[in-house]
């Protein structure tokens, strides 16, 4: 299209250009975004863990052991009664889950030898050549989550079953009674001690409070010390139990907001370990994570760029400032020497997923910096002020992969260690993919989510 006449005052401008001197471009006006970026969803890591229920019949293999006999002394504390002997074997314990309900079965063979009272003499049954009698004895308890991180239990019952009854033929006397008294005994023991027991058997707190405190600890993601994510924890909790067959399944589930930024080590101020309380059941580690690329960090880059370039030509760049409205990317050139002013570029603000770099494409000039280079008599032309732009950018490409790999292998890292005595983490990242690009007041931001799966195992 035509080239409409210029104003007497942009004439006038370009003059005092031509003669030396100073000079005015107008800074391009770009209208802000009609909506402001969405909030990221918070980075939800929930970890599982696995109490398998072999830990438990370990731990009540010691207290219930397979075979034990009772001396007069300990067998009346037992019962309650005159009791001279009591000797047991039982079969192995079966244990079971379901939901957050435990249960416990197994089968005992006895002999007895009790006082009778009132009769006088002794009542005997299993003892040779008679077999051991038979007996049931079953327990069921419901799971629960203490408010100290340690697995407890509530409502605790326990039953036992006679199968065969002990009957002394000789005195005419039927001792069963008396007997079960002393199984009850023994049962009602081992529910104090499954009560006391299963706290000891899984206790999460020092694992929670560790991956708490590490969460909330700056993390280097290059060799200078100058690019960091930090997680910002929001909350720790655990999931509600499940058993099955085999085990007793919950989850660490830790919320975050992760960022990654540019600078300084970012100062956190530690938070005490939050009290205890459960999560919805989730899957896997989801982490949105906002990568910056601050206006100041890359403008300072380009300046030194093409101050170098342009030393000791008569027309040296003073500044170079960069910013973004929207995907519009703004480059403005500041010089100074045989004249001084400012020119300006825009070009459009992209992710490319492939070099996996921010783009900052089609850089052009605005018509009145356009205007005002065909009119500066220097060897700095157009072309080498974009020739410079470009190669401080990476060719117009804001190399970002290197951060990402980083972070990548940092997170590796972290998602494989103890966690406490018996307590270990073990994990890794599967995939790290982009999700968006926008710009605010002082930064490019790329926001990724990093896809990973992790367990705690309890040994």
């Amino acid at each position: 299209m035509p080239r409409q006449p210029l104003p007497v005052a942009a004439a006038f401008a370009l003059f005092a250009v031509a003669c030396g001197g100073h000079f005015e471009v107008p800074v391009p006006v770009l209208a802000a975004p009609t909506t402001a970026p969405t909030p990221s969803d918070p980075a939800t890591i929930t970890l599982p863990i696995a109490i398998a229920l072999s830990k438990i019949r370990a731990q009540l293999d010691s207290v219930f052991p397979p075979a034990d006999s009772l001396d007069r002394a300990k067998c009346t504390a037992v019962g309650g009664l005159v009791c001279h002997q009591y000797l047991y074997r039982r079969d192995t314990l079966e244990l079971r889950a379901s939901g957050d309900r435990v249960t416990l079965q197994t089968h005992l063979r006895y002999r007895a030898a009790v006082g009778l009272p009132g009769v006088g003499g002794i009542a005997s049954c299993g003892f040779p050549p008679e077999a051991m009698k038979r007996a049931d004895v079953r327990l069921a308890t419901t799971l629960y989550w203490r408010s100290d991180w340690r697995l407890g239990s509530r409502g605790t019952n326990v039953s036992t079953t006679l199968s065969d009854r002990c009957e002394v033929t000789l005195l005419h006397v039927d001792a069963t009674a008396l007997v079960k008294r002393i199984i009850d005994g023994q049962s009602e023991d081992l529910r104090h001690e499954i009560d006391s027991l299963l706290p000891t058997v899984a206790d999460l707190r020092g694992a929670a409070d560790s991956l708490w405190q590490l969460s909330q600890q700056p993390m280097s993601l290059d060799s200078t010390d100058t690019v960091w994510l930090t997680l910002s924890p929001e909350s720790v909790s655990l999931a509600p139990l499940i058993g099955s067959s085999s085990a007793i399944s919950t989850a660490l589930v830790l919320t975050a907001r992760p960022r990654v930024s540019v600078g300084a080590k970012p100062d956190v101020k530690p938070q005490p370990l939050p009290s205890l309380t459960l999560a919805r059941r989730s899957s896997g580690i989801h982490v949105p994570v906002e990568v910056e690329l601050p206006f100041a960090d890359l403008s300072q880059k380009v300046t030194t760029q093409l101050s170098a370039d342009t030393a000791g030509k008569g027309l040296n760049v003073k500044e170079v400032k960069i910013w973004g409205v929207g995907d519009t990317a703004v480059v403005m050139v500041g010089l100074e020497g045989k004249v001084n002013g400012s020119l300006y570029l825009l070009g459009r603000v992209s992710f490319d997923s492939v070099s996996r770099a921010v783009l900052l494409s089609d850089l052009r000039y605005t018509l009145e910096s356009h205007d005002m280079m065909t009119r500066i008599k220097s060897t700095l032309g157009a072309g080498r002020i974009k020739g410079a732009i470009d190669s401080a950018t990476g060719k117009g490409r804001l190399a970002v992969g290197e951060q990402l790999d980083s972070l990548k292998s940092r997170l590796n890292y972290e998602l494989n260690r103890s966690l406490a005595p018996g307590v270990r983490l073990a994990g890794s990242v599967n995939d790290v993919r982009f999700s968006r690009l926008y710009t605010t007041p002082t930064a490019f931001v790329l926001r990724v989510i990093l896809d990973a799966e992790a367990v705690i195992l309890v040994q």
